[in-house]
């Protein structure tokens, strides 16, 4: 988005009573949302959006350090860029991996492993998972990145009985769906997930890089292979805002 094109879209109402950089602020953000400004759209200078509005400076910095707080803007050496995107519901309707999704937002995916072990559970607490027979699993924790920035952490738990050895021959890094299907031969057919706003909790918010109590959203998923059986119980919390329509239903892909 060129700056004289962003110019002419950020307005303020001199007739309001809101205040300048709450008005400045809310334009920026809606405009955001609604995808008028995409992840990386340049921003106007504060000093020439002053000049365009006709308004102090200071009114324009007080805005960009607002939406900076929120993460929707952030600063690229002096100039700043929209940094909040959206994972839409393009790869939810096509049960896209989260790694392809990265990819097609034009973002260099990455991952990183937060935690490996192998877990025993009890018979309950697997059963509320899904899990008839399985009690022992690999677990793992793992953030997705785009560009380096967090964007979705993942918990899952991959039962080792369907999986021998799936502790030494994971490193962690990978994506799951190509690993488990090289190595396996299984395949992620179907997924039935649940999703539902919540906010995050500090643990999750220093993983995403956010403020504690951020709007999120919470996935809960079940994996069945092209034989149906369940192959994994996966917990997921996705960055986000009130405008923040949609999760990829396969937590691991």
């Amino acid at each position: 988005m060129p700056n004289n094109k962003a110019l002419e879209l950020i307005t303020i109402d001199r007739r309001s009573k809101r205040p300048y950089d709450i008005q400045i602020k809310e334009s920026i953000k809606a405009l955001i949302l609604d995808q008028t400004f995409y992840y990386r759209d340049a921003l106007p200078s504060p000093d020439q959006l002053a000049d365009a509005l006709h308004i102090d400076l200071e009114l324009v910095i007080d805005a960009y350090a607002q939406l900076l707080r929120e993460n929707h803007i952030k600063k690229n050496g002096t100039d700043y860029e929209v940094s909040y995107l959206e994972l839409t519901n393009y790869f939810f309707d096509r049960n896209t991996a989260i790694y392809d999704a990265i990819l097609a937002l034009g973002l260099m995916p990455s991952i990183e492993c937060v935690e490996k072990r192998v877990v025993h559970l009890d018979r309950k607490t697997a059963q509320s998972y899904g899990f008839s027979e399985e009690t022992r699993f690999l677990y793992i924790n793992r953030i997705y990145k785009g560009n380096l920035r967090p964007l979705i952490i993942l918990e899952n738990y991959l039962p080792i009985g369907l999986f021998p050895d799936i502790e030494e021959k994971l490193k962690g890094d990978e994506p799951l769906n190509a690993f488990l299907d090289a190595t396996y031969g299984l395949i992620a057919k179907e997924s039935h997930r649940v999703t539902k706003a919540v906010n995050l909790t500090a643990r999750l918010a220093h993983h995403l890089n956010e403020p504690v109590g951020a709007p999120s959203i919470s996935s809960t998923n079940h994996v069945y292979d092209q034989h149906g059986r369940l192959i994994d119980y996966g917990r997921s919390h996705s960055i986000s805002s009130y405008y923040f329509q949609s999760v990829l239903p396969v937590p691991f892909l």
